[in-house]
């Protein structure tokens, strides 16, 4: 049976949190293009992190089979490639259409970076704070999602953990729409409608590949990559990418790719023969557990 006392504890401390933060910006007119987002962004994104805790501590406090951080996970150097490799397919196979049908142009840095060193600068500038920075924001959301919410699910036995994970995260994300420009560049029901079908594949995957490797940390890398890549990677390297109804991190061509990503991953575990039940099953077995061949 759905816990559903937990689920909507857990979602009215989430979204409390993220319509708070959307209020304030509302309120001084800030966006999270604006400087301010730097220091606001923690506090929506670990959320969901802070209702894990007090849901556990509370109205769950008998559910212990989370996903954790302390462990890396069984597929190894896959932890880190996965997150990594999934994004840039999806976002570089996007943009090499839009290239292709004169949507953007190639223009690193908006012209200013004319040399490869200096290519090569600003990437080993920025990438690593990024990715320290959007790995640390992107924690507080995965111990939430994934480190409680889909285990928690999948454990009581939900058919539509995914779909009930998918709908709790567009209504933490719909207050920051609203309140403070995520994702609306192209209007607030367009910008919705598509965050809406980007999500659902990628809460597909993110819960599939730490799934696989019994270990949150592919959820977290996968999260903070996807953000790296999507808002900041392809942006800087093409003029044009603003238009969010074809791109950005949830335009028209990105969702389709992610869309493509996600079911052929599904496709793949049911040839395999890999029930979703029993890659979350495996995922919350001890180590000597054989793993799924998923």
């Amino acid at each position: 049976m759905t816990p559903w006392r937990a689920v909507f504890v857990f979602l009215a401390i989430a979204a409390g949190a993220t319509t708070a933060v959307a209020v304030v910006c509302n309120a001084n007119g800030w966006t999270v293009t604006s400087p301010q987002w730097t220091l606001l962004v923690p506090l929506a994104m670990w959320a969901p992190a802070f209702a894990r805790f007090v849901v556990r501590r509370t109205v769950d406090r008998g559910f212990a089979s989370t996903l954790t951080p302390r462990r890396w996970g069984v597929t190894g150097v896959w932890v880190v490639l996965t997150p990594l490799l999934l994004p840039l397919a999806v976002y570089g196979a996007a943009y090499a259409i839009a290239w292709s049908s004169g949507l953007v142009h190639w223009s690193p840095g908006a012209g200013r970076w004319t040399t490869a060193s200096q290519i090569a600068a600003n990437l080993l500038v920025n990438l690593p704070i990024l990715t320290i920075f959007g790995t640390f924001t992107a924690m507080g959301e995965e111990l939430g999602w994934r480190g409680y919410l889909q285990p928690r699910l999948d454990a009581a036995g939900s058919r539509w953990s995914i779909a009930i994970v998918w709908l709790v995260q567009l209504v933490y994300h719909a207050p920051l729409m609203v309140g403070a420009g995520y994702v609306s560049g192209g209007g607030l029901l367009q910008g919705f409608a598509l965050f809406a079908v980007l999500d659902l594949p990628v809460t597909f995957l993110f819960a599939w590949a730490a799934y696989r490797a019994r270990s949150l940390w592919p959820a977290v890398f996968f999260h903070s990559f996807h953000n790296t890549i999507s808002q900041w990677l392809f942006p800087k390297f093409f003029s044009g990418g603003d238009d969010e109804l074809w791109l950005g991190e949830a335009g028209v061509l990105p969702v389709v790719c992610y869309v493509v990503a996600g079911g052929a991953i599904f496709a793949l575990m049911r040839w395999r023969g890999v029930s979703w039940r029993e890659l979350a099953h495996a995922a919350r077995a001890p180590l000597s557990v054989l793993d799924p061949a998923a």
